[in-house]
């Protein structure tokens, strides 16, 4: 297992992950990415004006993911369907932003001591709170997908026979890896 963040001297953080951690992390925020980028298809605007003002459908996603990652800004009101309209684009533009920063600091990470299974990633202080957010982006499509709820164990963790418990896991682990990079903040 790799190990958790560390502030460095520059006001970056570094941490060292193993070869299957980093390619597991790679393949989520390449996951990430492909959801941002086609999340549904919107339907064209029927004023040629919204078109070029590039606005987003007023109707929420019907993904559960997309959903948790974009909700409704006002529940139960009208000025919602306004709100997604205005502001989504933005919102998914800035979770590719934040994706991609991660996906920079991994390709970038080097061999830690000679030891080929596992890289240093270097998160420069400007990409820190985008690895958090994209942590955060991650966690909660993981955490949507497997139905996880607050202060509840899933029932179908006690079956070992269940596939959802390696990728409970894996949400597990990203929880460990966000924890890190938040008390390296703290240190």
């Amino acid at each position: 297992m790799g190990t958790a963040f560390r502030r460095g001297r520059d006001g970056g953080y570094t941490c060292t992950l193993h070869e299957a951690e980093a390619d597991l992390l790679r393949s989520l925020v390449g996951q990430l990415l492909e959801l941002l980028a086609d999340g549904e298809p919107s339907a064209r605007n029927a004023d040629p004006l919204e078109d070029v003002l590039d606005l987003a459908s007023p109707e929420p996603p019907v993904d559960p993911v997309l959903r948790r990652l974009f909700p409704d800004a006002y529940a139960e009101d009208t000025a919602a369907a306004d709100f997604r309209r205005y502001t989504e684009r933005g919102l998914r533009d800035g979770k590719r932003h934040n994706a991609l920063a991660v996906l920079t600091g991994l390709d970038s990470a080097e061999p830690d001591d000679g030891r080929d299974e596992r890289r240093t990633v270097r998160v420069p202080a400007q990409d820190a709170e985008a690895w958090m957010r994209a942590l955060t982006d991650l966690r909660l499509a993981l955490g949507t997908r497997l139905e996880v709820e607050q202060d509840a164990e899933p029932e179908w963790l006690e079956d070992s026979d269940d596939p959802r418990r390696y990728v409970y896991g894996v949400y597990e682990w990203l929880g460990w890896l966000q924890d890190s990079r938040v008390r390296a903040v703290l240190r």
